[in-house]
């Protein structure tokens, strides 16, 4: 039995609703095998993304085929490195909201990737950005916060692998995670 371990990073820079297959089985729950390509990529998180936006109360995301592209850069930069960091995005304007993930390779399905960032919503609390969490820390809440983050309306996301681990980046603009914004 292969050992699924997992990283997640705290965002430091500031479709339609999902239908519930006839499996019955949500995207971000089905550990069986997937096939990993762009249009399941594609698919799996506006899906995901588009969900969590739709319980929160706010518009739909578009998908952005540049930020896909940027998040396509920075994710096989990570994988190469074998780093797990945020893009300091240098130079970069407008800066892009960034949301990471790393876990090991082939364990993961994009929706359990996504799926996992999405799940940060058990500790999140309506309040005035970063005093958001349950829990004391706003890290505990931030992949979640920028999925959701009400003026965000284009996404892009990719993932890149190397020897152990796979990396999913997306990227969001406007930024979200905006020290001071309410959030309701």
């Amino acid at each position: 039995m292969m050992r699924r371990a997992l990283t997640v990073l705290a965002l430091v820079i500031p479709a339609a609703a999902l239908a519930v297959p006839q499996t019955g089985v949500l995207p971000w729950t089905d550990k069986s095998p997937k096939s990993r390509n762009p249009l399941v990529l594609k698919s799996t998180m506006m899906a995901v993304h588009n969900e969590a936006r739709r319980q929160y109360g706010v518009p739909p995301l578009v998908w952005d085929d540049g930020l896909a592209s940027d998040s396509a850069v920075y994710a096989a930069r990570l994988a190469r490195l074998n780093r797990f960091e945020h893009d300091t995005q240098a130079g970069r304007k407008p800066k892009q909201g960034e949301n990471l993930w790393m876990g090991t390779r082939g364990a993961y399905s994009y929706g359990e990737m996504i799926g996992l960032l999405v799940d940060e919503r058990k500790y999140y609390r309506p309040g005035r950005f970063p005093y958001v969490s349950r829990t004391g820390s706003w890290s505990h809440v931030a992949h979640y916060t920028q999925i959701i983050w009400p003026t965000s309306q284009r996404v892009g996301c990719a993932t890149a692998s190397n020897q152990g681990n796979d990396y999913l980046v997306c990227r969001y603009l406007p930024a979200g995670n905006v020290v001071g914004t309410i959030l309701r």
